[in-house]
């Protein structure tokens, strides 16, 4: 299938503002890095407004956008809706995040961080057809939750380190970054698992273009190297580090830690954008293998 890149971007970003704000969820239930939820919620808002301009580019009419809203069982309506009320909620949030109003803005920030968790599995979910095979199971909407997870949450423990109190609260937004980064380990692996055992199987949707074929160099390089094992390895060399320290000396400067958090959220973005490449590559219609 032809690769849908307003939909591949748009399905990027709304992971960046998925995984930021599933982080700062956390640090309102924790009462942890109010130094950094005003840049955090309007990194997050800023992907989804972008991420929402760029997806309607998909349609061929993209001034028909709001005829969506009379279909309101379709996946691009739920999608709709689920973004609008994730903006509302961003920028309630980005408001209160310059207050002091830590009721409310735990309030906010929580429903962010459930709005997180559902927003990417929401936009997955439209892909779940059932002549497409490959797209057709629930390790897809957790792929993109999972790569959401890692984005975010390595970008955000990033500007913890270099702006918030890295002293403080260093070790657990590397924790954070870490879990994110295992979840899109696990959840991507999934998917192509998946890929593997999907039924119908056909040459234009199997593993083998995968492993040996004309997407193996995508796949090894760019999902496997970069997109799984380059943040795997950053974030628990970060860990590593602001426990022992660097060079024997029991300490590590915080902007070193950033930079390895930056580079695994680079990694993660790389391996995010491949591994959607690939799934439209392998996105073939079951009709083709049947009358063909």
């Amino acid at each position: 299938m032809e690769i849908q890149w307003p939909l591949l971007i748009f399905s990027v970003l709304l992971g960046v503002t998925s995984g930021c704000f599933v982080f700062l969820g956390v640090g309102e239930l924790k009462g942890k890095f109010k130094d950094v939820r005003f840049m955090g919620a309007l990194i997050a808002l800023v992907c989804l407004a972008v991420g929402g301009c760029v997806s309607v580019l998909h349609m061929g009419h993209p001034e028909r956008a709001t005829h969506l809203l009379g279909n309101l069982g379709s996946g691009l309506s739920k999608e709709l809706f689920t973004v609008a009320i994730m903006g509302i909620v961003s920028l309630v949030y980005l408001v209160l995040a310059k207050k002091e109003y830590p009721g409310a803005s735990k309030v906010f920030g929580v429903l962010g961080a459930v709005l997180g968790l559902v927003l990417p599995v929401v936009a997955g979910a439209s892909y779940l057809i059932a002549a497409r095979p490959a797209w057709d199971s629930a390790a897809l909407p957790l792929m993109f939750l999972g790569g959401g997870l890692a984005m975010g949450m390595t970008l955000m423990a990033g500007l913890v380190l270099l702006r918030g109190k890295a002293s403080e609260e260093g070790g657990f937004a590397l924790k954070l970054a870490l879990a994110g980064v295992i979840i899109m380990v696990v959840t991507s692996l999934a998917y192509v698992i998946w890929i593997a055992v999907a039924p119908y199987q056909a040459p234009s949707r199997s593993i083998e273009r995968l492993v040996a074929g004309d997407l193996a160099v995508m796949f090894w390089l760019g999902v496997v190297l970069v997109g799984l094992v380059a943040p795997t390895a950053l974030a628990v060399l970060a860990c590593v580090k602001a426990t022992k320290g660097e060079g024997g000396t029991g300490t590590v400067k915080p902007s070193t830690l950033a930079g390895y958090m930056f580079a695994a959220c680079a990694c993660s973005v790389v391996g995010a954008v491949v591994l959607r490449v690939i799934m439209y590559g392998v996105g073939t219609s079951v009709e083709q293998f049947i009358y063909r």
